[in-house]
């Protein structure tokens, strides 16, 4: 457990490090079904995709969760709104005595602060499915803010 846990932070660290001379990074925290996290974002590591980190609390099964989310920006016309829109997937560990695992599938919507005078901040809002490996299927939603810097 203790080599699987140190491999997946080194795959993080690597992973964000070759980031960093990339594109932007966004940081932020949200809360919903099933908890809340926080979470540390890196714009396009890889042909247009987007890495987050995150690190949050599950209500539901009381324990500390750990996970990484790939997203990918979908082009929908929003008229004048200023809206991101995404896709993405991923998967988390949930830390409890009985370790178990996620899968998730989200799509998302952003919006950009800049009309209100905060052009780095950002309201978004995701929704999906989520398996929790040995299988259940069950779903999750969050509501966050994000700071783009």
């Amino acid at each position: 457990m203790r080599k699987l846990l140190l491999s997946i932070i080194a795959v993080a660290a690597l992973g964000t490090g070759a980031a960093f001379a990339q594109s932007g990074f966004w940081a932020g925290v949200s809360g919903g079904y099933p908890g809340a996290e926080a979470h540390f974002g890196v714009e396009n590591v890889f042909a247009g995709l987007d890495l987050r980190g995150n690190v949050g609390y599950s209500y539901r099964a009381g324990a500390l969760t750990v996970g990484a989310d790939v997203l990918y920006g979908i082009e929908l016309d929003t008229g004048a709104l200023p809206l991101d829109t995404y896709v993405g997937g991923g998967a988390t560990l949930v830390l409890e005595s009985n370790l178990f695992a996620t899968a998730n599938l989200f799509g998302g919507i952003e919006y950009r602060l800049g009309e209100v005078g905060l052009p780095e901040g950002g309201v978004f809002l995701e929704v999906g499915p989520t398996i929790r490996l040995p299988f259940a299927l069950g779903v999750t939603a969050r509501l966050g803010f994000n700071y783009h810097f």
